[in-house]
């Protein structure tokens, strides 16, 4: 902006202009600008009051300096306020503004942006001089205002590009969540039609099995029971393994049945209150003739007192079969099984009984300790191979520990390679 021309000529005050200059170049804040400008306007004019008013973004003057001005009568004025600027600038000058008033437009890319103004002492007439030492000084705020203006609107720019990239991430971040939820649900439905078809194909399956079993053990009985005529012993022992092997196959298919319906929701259970000793004597009974063919050792230790458990008596004998049917399977002639059963108590609390455990122990190979969490799930035989293929489809403890669930209770196992396992049943009791 080009300097306005000059009345007179005062070498004093054109010096102390170029200094000011200075001062304002080396300035570390717009604050610090506006105050020195004050001062230095109410030093040139000889007086004691000035004030600088910037206007905001609503057009309405702000006080942001002010020069022997009280404090408490400038703070009034720090917000725009709705009342005249000859009423602000009478309460902040004081009376003598009528005749000593000299105050000047700030200019900043061509618009007017505040005011710079100051009052001579009493009885001290402003004259064109002083007029013009104030024009000098506001055009020296020209540049540092235009900075400020151009620092602002680049603050908001990076601000509002901050706010688009913070929206544009979220805006992502959303519709990646959307979108991996829709895969989620999609995942998990076709999950559950897999496992319904499934589930439906292996019921269907199995039924159509045990139709042409069944048949097969109607007929090999007629040859047995000689209705068909007479039969060799080398026939007789053929029917034999027939119908071994046509039982075996029904197990397989009942366990397969079983399976089926647990997935599906299916399976029913009769929840009764019941000693848990009866039940472990049936068992014991109906393993007796496997255990002996096999030259095991087997003992049974039920609880000296009643057991009342709340549970399916059905379902618990036949997760006890199948935990019993494991250890003779997996423990070599010689070894020993053992059958017990005890009430759990929450001792550490002082509480009472907490339930009934029936633990099967078993001296067989046992189960390596990597493949421990494998053995509940289905189809999963530990150690089955082509040389030492195994009985079954390894459905039993899938089963079991569904059932035991679904009762209220749970399996667990210790087993150490080589030692034997330890599969113990826990059921709430009643």
């Amino acid at each position: 902006m080009e300097p306005r021309s000059r009345p007179g000529d005062d070498a004093g005050r054109a010096h102390q202009l170029t200094r000011l200059s200075r001062a304002f170049t080396n300035a570390r804040s717009l604050d610090e600008i506006l105050q020195l400008a004050v001062e230095q306007a109410a030093e040139m004019l000889g007086t004691d009051k000035a004030v600088l008013m910037l206007a905001d973004d609503d057009g309405l003057l702000r006080v942001r300096a002010v020069h022997g001005i009280d404090p408490a009568v400038a703070s009034r004025f720090e917000n725009p306020l709705d009342e005249s600027l000859a009423s602000r600038l009478r309460s902040l000058l004081g009376g003598q503004v009528a005749t000593g008033f000299v105050g000047v437009p700030l200019v900043s890319a061509g618009n007017v942006v505040g005011l710079l103004a100051a009052v001579r002492p009493d009885g001290v007439v402003a004259t064109e001089d002083d007029e013009w030492v104030m024009s000098a000084l506001a055009d020296q705020l020209a540049a540092p205002l235009e900075n400020a203006r151009l620092a602002k609107q680049l603050e908001r720019s990076a601000l509002l590009a901050d706010n688009v990239r913070l929206y544009e991430s979220e805006r992502d971040a959303r519709i990646a969540a959307e979108t991996a939820l829709r895969a989620a649900e999609r995942a998990r439905d076709a999950a559950l039609q897999a496992d319904m078809t499934k589930s439906l194909f292996l019921a269907a399956m199995s039924h159509e099995l045990r139709t042409p079993l069944n048949a097969i053990g109607g007929y090999a009985e007629l040859l047995v029971l000689g209705l068909r005529g007479p039969i060799t012993s080398e026939q007789a022992v053929d029917l034999q393994r027939i119908q071994a092997s046509q039982r075996h196959l029904l197990n397989l298919i009942d366990e397969v049945l079983e399976y089926a319906r647990l997935g599906a929701g299916h399976s029913e259970l009769q929840i009764t209150e019941f000693d848990i000793n009866p039940v472990l004597a049936d068992v014991e009974a109906m393993v007796a003739p496997q255990v002996a063919a096999k030259g095991l050792h087997f003992s049974s230790l039920p609880n000296g007192a009643p057991v009342v458990v709340r549970a399916d008596a059905r379902r618990v004998k036949q997760i006890l079969l199948n935990l019993l049917g494991n250890a003779i399977k997996f423990t070599a002639p010689g070894g020993s099984i053992e059958l017990t059963c005890d009430v759990a108590s929450d001792e550490s609390r002082g509480g009472p009984a907490s339930g009934a455990r029936i633990t099967v122990t078993d001296t067989g190979r046992g189960i390596p300790p990597d493949q421990v969490d494998a053995i509940w799930q289905p189809f999963v035989q530990v150690g089955r191979t082509h040389r030492q293929p195994a009985e079954g489809v390894g459905l039993g403890l899938a089963i079991s520990r569904d059932l035991a669930r679904k009762l209220g209770g749970d399996i667990s196992v210790v087993s150490e390679p080589g030692r034997g396992s330890s599969f113990t049943l826990a059921l709430p009791l009643a």
